[in-house]
């Protein structure tokens, strides 16, 4: 079987990005399927340079789609809206199947309140792909009720090394707290520093930071806080980091939010989660798992904190949760998944 896979590759490093290069290096390691990848990552931004790169990808898509059993289209919302009606066009032209992967939470917030010529090209292109592969639950609810083919959940992934369990630490202080990811005040940097601020009052904890400072987010931020900030980490260390704590704190209420692959990175990582009840993470974050609290919440976050430094029992059942989660979303499953799918759209 010939699959075309359409997509973002890193530089630069972002979810999607990672997620799309996740699936091609997982791909080219089998044997029952043979890849070809049009990278539609921009590598300069501008008027000329977007003509050009968007010129680029089409002459790749036709040069391609005669060679593919089955195109496939893995790309955000912008990426949909823009490119989706082309590949939809070249599908219909060559008669071949086609599927749309849609990253991100924001999907149907969008469709829901678009009208005009975009929506139209939306409902009589996209809508039409043999496959419409959504993040969110939520999302694919929303579109099943509007589309006659398949719209189905195919969430982030991670691979979950050797058992999907931490690694063991010493634990010198009451409870070793992470933040890791974009550092800017969206993901609720300054709600952490706050809420740190009240708990080391009574309480001995770590709270690390690792991320690019963004958004004028600077080192000013930590100076005088018992939050201390410890710069980037590369993608693939971030598990491997995050198994030398106890909790993951994410008090974002950034505009877009999915699944945030830092959250399904701690259940690989076999630790729990606070986080804020925004976006689609209530659809991964259970009592089972971690603790939710509202966004920009400074005092619901210390006492999120505090129970977690209190009970060693809560931590211990939410630890074994997030591992049992960890199996939910591992990568290797999700790839066969995405290849058992494309077989079937093949064959339709």
């Amino acid at each position: 079987m010939n699959v075309l896979l359409i997509g973002a590759l890193p530089p630069p490093v972002g979810g999607t990005t990672v997620l799309f290069n996740q699936l091609v290096e997982d791909l080219r390691g089998r044997d029952d399927v043979c890849i070809r990848v049009i990278d539609i990552s921009r590598p300069k931004v501008g008027a000329i340079s977007n003509c050009i790169h968007a010129l680029r990808c089409l002459i790749l898509l036709l040069w391609n789609v005669r060679w593919a059993s089955v195109l496939t289209f893995h790309t955000s919302l912008k990426g949909v809206i823009s490119f989706g009606p082309v590949v939809h066009l070249a599908s219909q032209i060559f008669d071949r199947k086609w599927i749309v992967r849609g990253f991100g939470g924001d999907i149907d917030t969008w469709h829901r309140n678009a009208s005009g010529l975009r929506k139209r090209m939306f409902d009589r292109t996209v809508l039409r792909a043999d496959a419409l592969l959504l993040e969110r639950k939520v999302s694919v609810e929303y579109f099943q009720s509007r589309s006659n083919n398949s719209v189905l959940w195919y969430p982030n992934s991670r691979h979950r090394g050797s058992d999907g369990t931490a690694a063991g630490h010493e634990r010198a202080v009451g409870r070793r707290f992470v933040f890791v990811g974009h550092v800017r005040p969206s993901k609720g940097i300054g709600e952490l520093i706050e809420a740190t601020k009240q708990i080391s009052k009574t309480a001995r904890i770590v709270m690390d930071v690792y991320g690019p400072m963004l958004e004028g987010v600077s080192d000013s931020w930590f100076v005088g806080s018992p939050v201390r900030y410890r710069g980037s980490i590369a993608n693939k260390d971030v598990i491997q980091t995050l198994t030398q704590y106890d909790v993951l704190v994410l008090p974002t209420y950034a505009e877009i939010e999915g699944y945030p692959g830092v959250i399904l990175e701690a259940y690989c990582a076999g630790i729990p989660v606070i986080t804020t009840r925004w976006g689609g993470i209530p659809e991964i974050v259970t009592t089972e798992t971690g603790i939710l609290v509202e966004p920009r919440d400074v005092v619901g976050l210390a006492e999120a904190m505090q129970r977690l430094i209190d009970s060693d029992q809560l931590c211990a059942r939410l630890r074994e949760g997030a591992r049992a989660k960890a199996a939910e979303f591992d990568a290797k499953r999700w790839t066969q998944y995405f290849v058992d799918l494309c077989q079937h759209v093949s064959v339709e």
